[in-house]
């Protein structure tokens, strides 16, 4: 009977190694899984932050290519208002040409007329308006208008003429003017292509960056709720642990520590000085926006810094993860605390604690959240916000 019960107790003590082993060894996994997942959303965040980067830089250069545009386009349109103006003004040139050419022609056909006349009649009719005077005075008179007559029109169509020379010019020098712009106007519309084809080439570059982030953003955000459900995973694992070693105790007992626990809520001591530099709830990134679930807070301490029990209860747990680093859990019933990012153990599991007694040293360089303090409190499970057990500072 002795040797029959010493192979079951043998039998029992093998089991619950067994699955306390394999209890390990699927923490550890969760642990290489959590790890390798903060390893990727390091890189998808340092992606993402490059292609911010990009899109601000070709923002940038949209802006100043809209900006050139837009110069150009008014210098376009200038262009064309000078080439109207030259225009209207040239057209008025050729209608004031045409009106001088019509006179000098209405002059040269009268010059002829008289020229025919003279050639056939001589000077006949201009001797006989003379001398038909019945007057000496009147035939002065008569003479002197015939003359004034003849060097009028000679004087007025050789200012037609001179006229209608510098109407040529001024036209020939608008014809050439209005050539210059046009083929000024040709190149400004070339360049203005060139800008409307670098604008949108530039858009493009801008969707396909827009497309990439939002692609970085939607996966990151994917791997940040695969973080969120590995570190569920390890709050079950430890909770289920912490139950399997309280499966001893009696319900009363639980009560009661639970209820001891529960009284003290503000009362608790500080694990360690320092301020908080990390609250609890979401961390929202500040550049990308995203957001962390922080279980605890994290307490500035300062390296190897002394960390004491906030209350008595039993060591449950002494691990290790990636984003905590070494870690105690205190059980004191229905509540947890948690001891984390610690470079140092004074406890081993299973053994007893008072309230302020040391259980380790707070991290350096070398630890995960450098040199600190992280601290959780657990209701049944779920964490809570310690700043609202712990003493006001």
């Amino acid at each position: 009977m002795i040797l029959a019960g010493c192979l079951l107790g043998t039998g029992m003590i093998g089991s619950v190694a067994l699955v306390q082993e394999a209890h390990g060894q699927q923490l550890t996994e969760t642990e290489r899984r959590l790890q390798a997942l903060r390893e990727e959303i390091g890189e998808e965040e340092r992606l993402l932050a490059e292609a911010e980067q990009q899109e601000k830089q070709q923002r940038g250069r949209l802006s100043d290519l809209n900006r050139q545009l837009s110069l150009r386009e008014a210098l376009v349109r200038t262009y064309h208002e000078r080439i109207e103006q030259l225009v209207t003004e040239r057209d008025s040139l050729q209608y004031a040409i045409g009106a001088l050419n019509e006179e000098l022609e209405a002059i040269r056909k009268d010059y002829e007329e008289r020229a025919s006349h003279a050639y056939r009649y001589g000077r006949q009719h201009d001797a006989a308006l003379i001398l038909s005077a019945s007057s000496i005075n009147q035939m002065l008179v008569r003479i002197n208008y015939l003359r004034r007559f003849s060097q009028e029109r000679r004087s007025r169509l050789d200012g037609l003429r001179a006229t209608t020379e510098s109407l040529s010019a001024k036209r020939t020098e608008m014809q050439r003017k209005l050539v210059e712009t046009e083929v000024m106007l040709t190149s400004v519309d070339r360049e203005q292509e060139n800008l409307e084809r670098v604008l949108n080439s530039v858009r493009s570059e801008i969707r396909s960056i827009q497309e990439e982030k939002e692609s970085r953003t939607e996966l990151l955000s994917e791997k940040r709720t695969m973080e969120q459900e590995l570190v569920e995973q390890i709050q079950r694992l430890i909770t289920a642990s912490a139950e399997a070693r309280n499966a001893g105790n009696s319900v009363a007992m639980i009560r009661e520590l639970t209820a001891s626990f529960e009284g003290a809520r503000g009362l608790l001591p500080w694990p360690a000085g320092g301020p908080v530099i990390e609250p609890f709830g979401d961390i929202v990134h500040p550049e990308f926006g995203t957001r962390t679930p922080n279980p605890g807070v994290l307490i500035g301490s300062g390296a190897s810094i002394e960390v004491n029990a906030v209350f008595g209860g039993r060591v449950s747990t002494i691990d290790i993860i990636p984003d905590m680093g070494r870690f105690a859990i205190i059980e004191h019933g229905g509540f947890h605390t948690v001891y984390g990012n610690l470079s140092l153990f004074y406890v081993s599991e299973g053994d007893q604690v008072e309230i302020g007694q040391l259980i380790g040293r707070s991290g350096t360089g070398a630890e995960p959240r450098g040199q600190a303090v992280f601290f959780a409190i657990f209701e049944d499970g779920q964490p809570v916000d310690p700043l609202e057990w712990l003493t006001r500072r």
